[in-house]
């Protein structure tokens, strides 16, 4: 019975690592100290002014944006990575190197609204690839009594789709996170805006 227990738990998490983006390791998240679920293990107060032509030196990815007919990019941001000896995911302690997240703000033209856009290299985790979005899955679904001891803060992440890919998806309070992985870099995007609105925005990316 315990094998068959066993069995049935690593096929869930396997099937929920492959249906949608494993989220990255980091703490758990803090609305007063962190941008959202997904990015906690730099705060909102690390961020600091970046040149345009420092992004690939610094961060080394090549960001998304929008084009200057649909918005306006108010601020460029970066926040620096680390490297963590000894870190907990679930009861496996491992090395993690967290690296540089940039933030984007946009003014949208059409309504005044603010989107605000993360982006950074996924984390490097010291475990085998398979095995890391297995832990990385089960742990952001890990149920605690605290939800301040919970990776999402006890916001629950729903599933979807967007520009191709699979993706998470956050919403409290009428503002809207949604998480993807593309060419290897990770995005989170925030605004609130109704979604069928932010989606487009987003597949509008370029």
């Amino acid at each position: 019975m315990f094998c068959m227990f066993r069995a049935a738990t690593f096929l869930l998490v396997f099937t929920a690592a492959a249906v949608a983006q494993t989220p990255p390791p980091g703490p758990p998240f803090d609305p007063l100290k962190h941008a959202n679920p997904i990015v906690t293990y730099v705060e909102t107060k690390d961020f600091r002014p970046l040149a345009p032509d420092k992004v690939k030196s610094e961060a080394g990815i090549d960001l998304l944006g929008l084009g200057q007919d649909e918005a306006k990019q108010d601020s460029l941001e970066i926040a620096d990575g680390r490297y963590v000896k000894s870190m907990i995911i679930l009861n496996f302690r491992t090395e993690v190197t967290f690296y540089p997240v940039i933030r984007q703000k946009f003014k949208m033209k059409d309504d005044g609204a603010e989107v605000v856009m993360y982006s950074f290299r996924f984390p490097k985790v010291a475990l085998p690839q398979d095995f890391t979005q297995i832990v990385l899955n089960e742990a952001s679904i890990q149920k605690k009594k605290k939800p301040a001891e919970m990776r999402f803060g006890g916001q629950n992440a729903e599933t979807l789709s967007i520009r191709g890919v699979p993706a998470l998806y956050f919403e409290k309070d009428g503002q809207i996170t949604v998480y993807w992985q593309e060419d290897n870099v990770a995005h989170t995007v925030t605004a609130n805006l109704p979604r069928n609105d932010l989606f487009g925005i987003i597949e509008d990316l370029l």
